[in-house]
């Protein structure tokens, strides 16, 4: 894996070879909006493989992981900046 920036400014982690790409979209505590994630998610619903919620108390987050299957980086970049818009995101990575 090789580490770039995006159009977004996120600083993401790439796999090269096989153009599929692990998203986390990451929230305080009680603080996930999963309505507002499948809004995002619906026009990129082809691209969307799995979607796993995690609540992580310990650390003070809760985090969804979207597996994307062969995304454009335009797609990905897209997904990233609509993340990264809304207050209650604490973070966006893709792995």
């Amino acid at each position: 894996m090789t580490s770039e920036s995006s159009e977004s400014g996120l600083q993401v982690l790439t796999s090269q070879t096989s153009g599929r790409h692990r998203l986390v979209v990451r929230a305080a505590l009680h603080g996930m909006r999963i309505a507002a994630i499948w809004q995002v998610l619906f026009p990129f619903s082809r691209n969307v493989e799995t979607v796993a919620v995690t609540t992580l108390p310990g650390s003070g987050f809760e985090e969804v992981t979207i597996a994307l299957a062969q995304a454009q980086r335009e797609l990905v970049d897209a997904l990233i900046a609509r993340f990264k818009s809304m207050s209650w995101v604490t973070s966006a990575t893709l792995c």
